[in-house]
């Protein structure tokens, strides 16, 4: 296990980046709180990490050209949907109120108790279960939210090649992670792929509910919403005595120096 190097509750403040408008700006950003994360170090650089792989692999499906229906429209998609990421960590870090799930997510970063997985999900469920759909509906509204669908699960793909990736290494900085996976292959497997799929289909059905109403009238909608995911959060960080136990025989083992965690997971 390595040795531990204490974690700030969150980067020094500095003034908030302008929101991205391309993909490009999106990975310019990530990196710049993953390098912040491992000067820091924060344990958001797990999911930032995270993120960026997945957006890196989103913008060469984009530059290959052969894997979405509308390039253009993924684009666009893709920095709506990091900009409600971003917007949420430029606001809790400077001192403001992100939404309900996200700042579940925030606030766990200084506990020492979660394992680096937890963190991953918690991320996931945030940004996933209530962004994705916001954004889905925010750049294709109305009747043109059903030309999206294809494109949109298509992504499944791609997150789920990077599945097997994240496990192993996991399994680095976890090493009883590991040891349960290697006693249940498809454990881990499961809980990601269920983790993503099931996320991005709640996501879908909020995008369908959101895009045929005009905006001004999304937020007592999107309010509830948060809600809902931000108490799924609450069971991902907490799920129960007999799973705790197992999550805490896990967290003894795992390495508690964050930054070198983050440099091991994010690739």
């Amino acid at each position: 296990m390595s040795l531990s190097t204490s974690p700030s509750l969150a980067p020094a403040p500095s003034p908030s980046p302008a929101p991205p408008t391309t993909i490009d700006e999106v990975i310019q950003q990530a990196n710049d709180i993953i390098d912040q994360s491992l000067r820091t170090p924060s344990r958001i650089g797990y999911f930032t990490a995270l993120y960026e792989r997945v957006t890196v692999n989103v913008r060469r499906a984009i530059v290959a050209g052969n894997v979405f229906q509308d390039n253009d429209r993924m684009a666009r998609l893709d920095v709506a949907f990091a900009s409600r990421f971003l917007a949420a960590w430029n606001a809790w870090s400077s001192g403001g109120t992100p939404t309900k799930s996200w700042k579940l997510a925030f606030d766990a970063l200084d506990q020492d108790s979660p394992l680096i997985l937890q963190h991953l999900l918690l991320g996931m469920n945030a940004h996933i279960n209530l962004d994705l759909g916001i954004a889905a509906a925010t750049v294709a509204p109305g009747p043109q939210l059903a030309a999206l669908k294809e494109d949109f699960h298509r992504i499944n793909a791609l997150l789920s090649r990077l599945v097997a990736v994240i496990e192993v290494e996991l399994g680095e900085v976890s090493p009883r992670l590991k040891r349960l996976e290697a006693i249940s292959p498809d454990g881990e497997d499961a809980v990601f792929n269920f983790a993503m799929d099931a996320a991005r289909e709640a996501a879908w059905l909020l995008a369908e509910v959101l895009a045929p109403l005009p905006q001004e009238k999304w937020g007592p909608l999107i309010e509830a919403h948060d809600q809902v995911v931000a108490d799924l959060g609450r069971l991902i960080l907490h799920p129960g005595a007999l799973v705790e136990g197992v999550l805490a025989w896990i967290r003894a083992a795992e390495s508690n120096d964050v930054a070198y965690n983050i440099q091991v997971t994010g690739g």
